[in-house]
């Protein structure tokens, strides 16, 4: 390939300017900005000859996604026509608001073809752990279950859980082998609990995992980044756990232990020195949330269709009210008003928190001109536990208050709980209106903004004749 030096047209100031440029020499300022006393710049433009370049794909917005799954940056990967390419495209195409329907036909391919193949390398792990956010994030929970099942068997094959795993010689990914097994663990979790069990767990929960964080990451930040990230989603697996009656010390504990990793999230979240660090944390923070509310919730409401661990209420109205009004269940102690008490102000607190964080992140979003916050599809289930905090808090008022009766629409609301109510219904509608964005992105938001619409309905029937909204 030849390059031709192409004649200058005009310096910068008579081009901005629109007006003609006239100069003697390549190397003196030109008539009109020597007259004006401008500093004259001129551009030399090159006109390349030969055959024309490929055009580079666009993978800006899965670089931005990146930053909450780091496992491979756009710089790599577009080394091969692979799995991780076509997953990065359709994700990127996705974020970006284009049709991803050609791009997503050709990962799921390459994901087959791995399948089939047996393909047993780190790149191709990678390549399956997007390709499995994007399967969820389409709520396609059949390509799910076949792609977690693959890469989790492939990594318990090559020992990823261990510290001596069967890794091929010189491959660059090898240092980053332990996050490649953490980031299958936390899908894992994540898919089980989010889809009621259909997607089944792949990983042992008493298995052994003696993974070095120096094989996670070698930046001290991104260490503290990924210990908080793998103790959130550790410790959310505990507290989905069906565990009976109200356990006292178990939900003290779990609830102190909570409270440490939260602070230590959001340290490391406002002194964040990258995207990279910001985002794991800001998820951190919102799973650690959920968490505490998932675990005061099943402390005092026994019937497990209204939780965390499916992610989602029943959709029957009927059924749904029937929980509010007879499931609640009042433990033999005598501490009893304190720990209820207690509970309120945790689920009270995490979930004013959760919107917090989601106000800041709309804000930010906007600010920064991007149409389509690019986080991970697990982001909208996390917003409709926020949005779900305000009803799990009138119920316990009321449960405080009518004791065993527990009939919330025979109770006559006093100011203090209108305005509550009140608010509560502003909090759902901003996690509502939330998850309608998200919806362009991920299509499971949608069912979650379903079932959000059908939480402002509960809250609603507690008290109709109030609200003039």
């Amino acid at each position: 390939m030849t390059t031709i030096k192409a004649k200058r047209i005009a310096c910068l100031n008579c081009r901005n300017s629109k007006v003609k440029c006239v100069s003697t020499t390549d190397q003196l300022p030109c008539e009109r900005c020597t007259k004006i006393g401008l500093d004259c710049q001129w551009q030399l433009s090159s006109k390349k000859m030969g055959r024309p370049t490929k055009k580079t794909d666009n993978y800006d917005c899965f670089t931005l996604f990146a930053h909450g799954v780091p496992l491979i940056d756009g710089k790599t990967v577009c080394e091969d026509l692979d799995l991780v390419y076509y997953s990065a495209l359709t994700i990127s195409d996705n974020l970006r608001g284009l049709d991803p329907r050609n791009r997503r036909a050709s990962m799921i391919n390459a994901a087959d073809e791995a399948i089939k193949s047996q393909k047993r390398d780190l790149r191709t792990l990678i390549g399956l752990i997007y390709t499995i956010h994007d399967d969820y994030g389409r709520n396609d929970i059949t390509l799910a279950q076949d792609h977690i099942q693959y890469a989790s068997r492939v990594a318990l094959e090559l020992g990823l859980n261990t510290k001596t795993p069967f890794l091929t010689p010189g491959d660059r990914l090898n240092s980053i082998y332990g996050r490649i097994w953490w980031e299958l663990y936390i899908l894992d979790v994540f898919l089980n609990l989010s889809t009621s069990g259909t997607v089944t767990r792949q990983f042992d929960s008493y298995m052994t995992i003696s993974v070095d964080i120096d094989d996670v990451a070698s930046d001290i930040n991104l260490q503290q980044a990924y210990d908080s990230r793998i103790k959130a989603v550790s410790i959310l697996n505990e507290c989905t756990k069906v565990n009976g009656r109200l356990n006292f010390e178990r939900v003290s504990a779990l609830d102190k232990i909570l409270v440490n990793l939260l602070t230590v999230a959001r340290s490391n979240y406002h002194s964040a020195i990258d995207k990279t660090i910001e985002e794991l944390n800001f998820t951190s923070i919102l799973i650690l949330l959920a968490a505490r509310i998932h675990l005061h919730r099943q402390a005092w409401f026994s019937d497990m269709t209204f939780n965390f661990q499916s992610c989602a209420f029943n959709h029957k109205m009927k059924e749904m009210e029937m929980l509010l009004d007879d499931a609640f269940v009042m433990p033999a102690s005598c501490n009893l008003e304190d720990s209820l008490s207690g509970s309120l102000t945790a689920i009270h607190e995490c979930t004013e928190q959760m919107l917090h964080y989601i106000r800041l992140d709309e804000t930010h979003q906007t600010q920064q001109g991007i149409l389509i916050p690019p986080h991970w599809p697990f982001y909208s289930c996390c917003q409709l536990v926020a949005s779900y905090g305000p009803i799990l808090e009138i119920a316990l008022l009321n449960a405080i208050r009518a004791g065993e009766q527990g009939a919330l629409q025979n109770m006559t609301m006093d100011p203090s709980s209108v305005w509550k109510t009140r608010v509560a219904l502003s909090n759902v509608d901003l996690t509502y209106a939330t998850l309608t964005r998200y919806m362009s992105v991920w299509k499971v938001a949608q069912i979650y903004r379903e079932e959000v619409a059908v939480c402002r309905k509960i809250i609603d029937s507690c008290e109709t004749d109030i609200f003039g909204i």
